[in-house]
């Protein structure tokens, strides 16, 4: 029968290392085999932890030796068989290759409506694309004239800029910003009042028949005098209607005005 492997039979042990392991607890091959490497390297002072790896692995060798590799049997040559000819095919039509499918366009989501619910302010508008645009929005900055900043008699209304030796048109660092697509608003909330109502120009009070007060709100045309924008003031506010521009007031009435007079009269007189 074969000798039990001692401590002094693994590579890499010498006198030393072996009155080191033997005092750390670790005294016989196959204890050292079955020890992990980290608990070893902190028991044994001088060990590392790669050093504890190799002595470890040496130790399993020992106690367990790799089984010798069995040989592959050799294989009878077989007799070659006369080789066959192939055999020539009929060639087939060639397939014609079918037309590259189109890509569809993806239309973004639109808010979700249930069956036979009238449409708000809230939710005609995509809330996550409406989102977006606000976001943008916030950091968008005031365009303004490029000597805006340095010439009183330069009004602040944004101009497109010309100079071919401009620093602006150049978007160098300092200048003020240039418009550009960059800051566009998704198309589909572009345009929309930031209330969320749905913007109309009007021009005349006909124009209000079947306007929805949750969805609509109207804008009186530029162009369009005082005795029709009353008529138009008059008729929103009998429908409930949003008017984005008012601008002046409903005149005061002849007696109201005499009225008033005749009582700073009394006052004065007093």
């Amino acid at each position: 029968m074969s000798k039990k492997p001692q401590l002094s039979d693994v590579p890499g042990i010498g006198a030393k290392m072996e009155e080191k392991l033997r005092d750390a607890g670790v005294k016989t091959v196959s204890a050292l085999s079955k020890a992990k490497a980290e608990k070893l390297a902190a028991k044994v002072d001088g060990l590392s932890e790669s050093g504890a790896t190799k002595i470890i692995a040496a130790a399993s060798e020992l106690v367990s030796p790799p089984a010798p590799a069995k040989e592959k049997p050799k294989k009878k040559p077989t007799p070659k068989k006369a080789e066959a000819k192939p055999k020539t095919k009929p060639k087939e039509p060639a397939k014609k290759k079918a037309p590259p499918k189109k890509k569809e366009k993806v239309e973004p989501k639109k808010a979700v409506k249930k069956k036979d619910e009238p449409l708000t302010r809230d939710t005609h508008v995509d809330t996550r694309l409406w989102s977006v645009a606000q976001a943008k929005r916030r950091k968008q900055p005031k365009f303004r004239h490029e000597q805006a900043h340095r010439w009183i008699r330069v009004s602040n209304s944004w101009r497109k800029v010309r100079g071919i030796d401009s620093a602006t048109r150049e978007k160098k660092k300092g200048r003020p910003a240039m418009v550009s697509t960059g800051y566009r608003k998704p198309r589909a909330v572009r345009g929309i009042h930031p209330s969320r109502y749905v913007e109309i120009l009007v021009h005349r009070p006909e124009d209000l028949e079947g306007l929805d007060p949750e969805l609509h709100a109207i804008r009186i045309g530029g162009k369009v005098g005082l005795r029709k924008r009353q008529a138009i003031m008059q008729v929103a506010d009998s429908m409930f209607l949003r008017v984005l521009n008012p601008g002046v007031p409903e005149t005061i009435e002849e007696e109201e005005l005499f009225a008033d007079l005749e009582g700073i009269e009394d006052l004065e007189a007093d």
